[in-house]
């Protein structure tokens, strides 16, 4: 068995705990198996960044941009989506 092997690092308690504590999941990454991959359509990993962009725009309303700040950045820069976009959506 390798991993038992004279000095194999995934047999190592220090690898396992850095692996337990600092191992860190991708955002878009796809950790599903090759079946769900196929069965869910095959989406790529721009396909997946894209519905996480729609998700973070639709609900992240930025509330630490002071009105006078968010003027003086439109001044100098040309910003193309409305202050009123950042806004959250009044139910209908």
């Amino acid at each position: 068995m390798c991993l038992g092997g004279p000095g194999h690092y995934l047999g190592s308690d220090q690898t396992l705990h850095l692996m337990e504590r600092e191992y860190v999941y991708p955002g878009v990454g796809d950790r599903t198996s090759p079946n769900e991959w196929l069965e869910q359509g095959r989406p790529t990993v721009v396909e997946r960044a894209a519905r996480k962009l729609t998700d973070i725009l639709a609900g992240h309303f930025p509330a630490h941009i002071a009105p006078a700040v968010d003027a003086a950045i439109r001044g100098r820069l040309p910003i193309r989506l409305p202050r009123e976009a950042m806004q959250p959506r009044r139910p209908a």
